[in-house]
């Protein structure tokens, strides 16, 4: 029985030590992109991708139903790079892929996010859809103005939607609740939400009152907005 353990052991070892599994940070992820065997492969939404990639990579989404079933077709004498927004989708990537039994993976760690904070090159970046031209209209639109800065990936955001559309009904006539999708506009947000998603800023006659990162609860929000009626 020991002799069979350790024949697994070792037979195991081998097996791992023909892997190639490795988080490479920005500069030397960016370095090992010019192999032609290298598949580039971006595992956000496709509405992240729009907001800027990386070259020549391919879009498979991670949330979509169909995931599982496109990494079963990867060619798996290739070798892959893999990103996402922060690096906790392109790690659970590589998981997958280890276990169909692919053997050439590079995880960028940290991301797209710290990939363009080492201002490495992306494509496909588009124009902000509201200028600051535009956000300045905005908050002198109403007497009262609540922005909420979020984006489309954000766990609370989409925790907090539904409110926000049930309070923008109530306060139609008091008070101007504007969202800005940050991903569509990453100049703009840029400034606003360097501490956190979801970003809540408050303006009375043009300007800012308070401001809250993360969840709010209806009863705070609504206590909150009362306040600055008064």
């Amino acid at each position: 029985m020991k002799k069979i353990i350790l024949t697994f052991k070792i037979l195991f070892g081998l097996y791992l030590s023909g892997q190639v599994n490795t988080v490479l940070e920005p500069k030397d992820f960016f370095q090992k992109l010019n192999n032609s065997n290298v598949v580039i492969l971006d595992v956000r939404t496709p509405e992240e991708f729009e907001t800027g990639h990386i070259k020549n990579a391919v879009d498979l989404d991670y949330r979509n139903a169909t995931f599982k079933d496109k990494i079963r077709k990867l060619d798996p004498s290739k070798t892959y790079m893999i990103y996402c927004r922060s690096g906790v989708r392109s790690a659970s990537t590589v998981d997958s892929l280890k276990n169909l039994g692919f053997t050439h993976l590079y995880d960028l760690k940290g991301g797209i996010n710290a990939w363009k904070k080492e201002n490495l090159p992306v494509v496909g970046e588009s124009a902000d859809k509201i200028s600051n031209e535009d956000f300045n209209k905005i908050i002198s639109s109403h007497r009262i103005v609540l922005i909420d800065f979020y984006a489309p990936w954000c766990g609370p955001c989409l925790k907090m939607a539904p409110m926000f559309k049930k309070l923008a009904e109530k306060y139609k006539n008091k008070i101007e609740l504007i969202k800005i999708n940050s991903d569509e506009n990453r100049n703009l947000s840029k400034a606003f939400i360097q501490d956190g998603f979801p970003k809540l800023i408050a303006y009375k006659d043009q300007k800012a009152q308070w401001e809250k990162v993360g969840l709010i609860d209806e009863e705070e929000l609504i206590q909150r907005i009362e306040d600055l009626i008064k």
